[in-house]
């Protein structure tokens, strides 16, 4: 293995570790929010009470959305500048070999 291959790997186990970090910090915001709401009444809160909190919660996590999708565009930006240079990629996580939408295109680009 040469040392562009070794560079790569690392980059694309820290990407995937960064891209999983989002995924998780997302669905902790989620639950996050659903506790805000769902158990506001029964603990006898007025719906006023931490309202300015739960829309700075909604901002974070739209943030966070926003961190992801440049996250996703640099995993493909890197996975098409890999091959044009030849390197092999052997890092694969748990989820790779996972559905990739057809003809190359990223999610981002099929959502636009």
């Amino acid at each position: 293995m040469n040392h562009k291959t070794d560079f790569a790997n690392l980059i694309a186990r820290r990407l995937q570790t960064a891209e999983q970090a989002l995924d998780q910090a997302l669905a902790e915001i989620s639950l996050l929010t659903h506790d805000m709401t769902r158990h506001r009444a029964g603990a006898r809160f007025a719906a006023q009470a931490g309202h300015q909190a739960l829309v700075d919660v909604q901002a974070a996590a739209g943030a966070l959305v926003e961190g992801r999708s440049r996250l996703v565009a640099s995993h493909d930006r890197l996975a098409r500048i890999a091959r044009t240079l030849g390197i092999i990629v052997t890092a694969g996580g748990p989820l790779e070999g996972k559905d990739q939408p057809a003809g190359g295109a990223t999610a981002l680009a099929l959502d636009a």
